[in-house]
């Protein structure tokens, strides 16, 4: 990874951490992005094969940061269910991630930039879909006022 580093000019050296101040912005007001807008810079610039190791490094400071900052707030038990139920797929996507070539890397990347919005959407229409799971239950025929309502008003 740092030989990646080794060979960039300074104007990409700024570029980098210009982008990386931009967004540590946005994923400190929207509580995440950081690791889909950092990608879009390095790539072209250190390759595919470092941006993975070079985000997990960033994701580990970013949270390590804020889980000194939240430190109050934060519920063990929770934390370590989800660590517990973490672990083991982290382990087979890093190992999955070793068996990639260079190719293989771009094209992972590149396909999980393209499909985050269109599966976003998905999952939001699902989501709404399911509020209304299961569905409220039918009303009585002749019933016209919502329950809770004054009876004198329409």
């Amino acid at each position: 990874m740092l030989a990646a580093l080794a060979d960039l000019s300074l104007a990409e050296l700024l570029l980098i951490a210009a982008m990386g101040i931009f967004a540590s912005l946005i994923g400190g007001v929207a509580g995440y992005g950081t690791g889909a807008l950092m990608p879009l810079v390095l790539v072209p610039i250190v390759g595919a094969e470092p941006v993975v190791p070079i985000i997990a490094i960033s994701a580990l400071m970013t949270n390590t940061s804020r889980a000194t900052a939240f430190r109050p707030s934060i519920d063990w038990r929770r934390a370590l269910i989800v660590l517990v139920a973490a672990t083991p797929t982290c382990v087979v996507g890093a190992w999955g991630y070793t068996r990639l070539t260079s190719a293989g890397v771009m094209i992972l990347i590149g396909s999980m930039l393209a499909l985050s919005v269109p599966l976003r959407r998905a999952l939001r229409s699902l989501s709404r879909q399911l509020r209304h799971w299961p569905s409220p239950p039918p009303r009585r025929p002749g019933r016209t006022r919502r329950p809770g309502r004054p009876r004198g008003r329409s």
